[in-house]
Order: structure tokens, then C-alpha cells, then sequence
């Protein structure tokens, strides 16, 4: 019989129980080394969050720095009557106010937003725009334009850049109720199922 057909039963017992005692090992080997390998990583990863813990707050503080130097800066350069410089100070320090209060991007509309929390609030990063389609007053449907909500709303001028806080109301039983103001017309719309009113941050 070919020796490389003989199964591991048919190997004389002092060469299986090698074999077995053998491979026993490297299965503990294996083991051992994937069980390190697991807390090397768990350890790698807590470092790593803290690491990222503490540069998240060296940021903000600095950017906390650079807030409170720049404002008297901006109120100089005002009072010097060089308002080209001042007013591209101001746009610097409302970015900075938006990173420092973690405000978002302006997402268009809330429609993505699915069933917030009644009396939650998100804030957000806009420029007013009289463009867009909103429905109600003072309450306005998710799905509103949020540029044109707030110019509706009287929070933001057209074209005015700010911090724009929205509050999620209970809408069930509210119809939204159109209307003209401050140039831009509001829809009525007989209910939805998420609404927010919006101010100033």
C-alpha cells in the first residue's frame, strides 16, 4: 500500500499521538495568539477614541481662542470705517460660532428627518433665501425649503448667513396655514407628519 494513502488511524500509534499532540499545540498556539491579538486591538481602539477625545476639545478650545481675538478685532476695524475687513471678520466668526456650536450644514429641508422628538431642537448653518417651497406659518411642514422657512419666519434676511435653531413640534393635530411675509409666499397644506418652528440661534 502507498504509505501517503494510509489515514491518520492506520499510523503507527507512537507517530499519531505526535501528530495529535502536535496539532493540539498550534490549535493552542493559534488561540492564544487570536485571544492577544483581540485585546491588542480593544486596547488600540480605546486609545485611539481617546486620542481623538481629547484632539476634538484642543480644536474647540482653539477655536474658542481665535473667537475672542478676532471679535474685538472685527469691532476695531468698524469703528475705523474699514468695513470690507470687518465684515470679512464677521463671516470668520459666525463660521466659528456655527463649529463651536456644532451646528449642521443647511440640509435643504427636514424631510429626512424621521419622527424627532417633540420639543427637540437641531441647529443649523443657513443663508436666507426667498427660492424654495414652504408651507404654513410659524409652523411649517419637515419637508418645507429651510433658507426660505427662516426669511418667512423673520430670522434670517435674503441672502443673511446665520445660526438658525429648529424646535420639532407636535404636528398631529395642526393644519398648516399659508401666508406672505417678508417677501415669501407659504403654502397651506391640511396636515403632516412632522412641523418645526424656527429662530435665531
Amino acid at each position: 500500500m502507498d504509505p501517503e494513502l494510509l489515514t491518520l488511524d492506520e499510523l503507527p500509534r507512537e507517530a499519531r499521538e505526535a501528530i495529535e499532540e502536535a496539532e493540539a499545540d498550534i490549535q493552542q498556539l493559534r488561540n492564544e495568539a487570536n485571544r492577544q491579538a483581540i485585546e491588542i486591538r480593544a486596547r488600540a481602539e480605546r486609545v485611539a477614541s481617546e486620542l481623538e477625545v481629547r484632539a476634538t476639545e484642543a480644536v474647540r478650545q482653539r477655536q474658542l481662542e481665535l473667537y475672542r481675538t478676532l471679535r474685538p478685532i472685527q469691532d476695531r476695524y468698524a469703528r475705523e470705517g474699514r468695513l470690507d475687513e470687518a465684515l470679512a471678520i464677521r463671516d470668520r466668526i459666525r463660521s466659528l460660532r456655527a463649529s463651536l456650536l456644532q451646528a449642521l450644514p443647511d440640509p435643504g429641508s427636514l424631510a429626512y428627518v424621521r419622527e424627532p422628538q417633540v420639543g427637540s431642537t437641531m441647529l443649523f448653518d443657513v443663508v436666507g433665501s426667498s427660492d424654495g417651497v414652504v408651507w404654513g406659518t410659524d409652523v411649517y411642514t419637515a419637508d418645507s425649503t429651510l433658507a426660505a422657512a427662516a426669511v418667512h419666519a423673520g430670522v434670517l434676511a435674503e441672502g443673511q448667513r446665520g445660526l438658525v435653531r429648529v424646535t420639532f413640534v407636535d404636528a398631529l393635530n395642526i393644519e398648516f396655514i399659508g401666508s406672505l411675509r417678508n417677501g415669501v409666499s407659504s403654502q397651506d397644506y391640511p396636515s403632516w407628519p412632522t412641523g418645526y418652528r424656527i429662530d435665531r440661534a
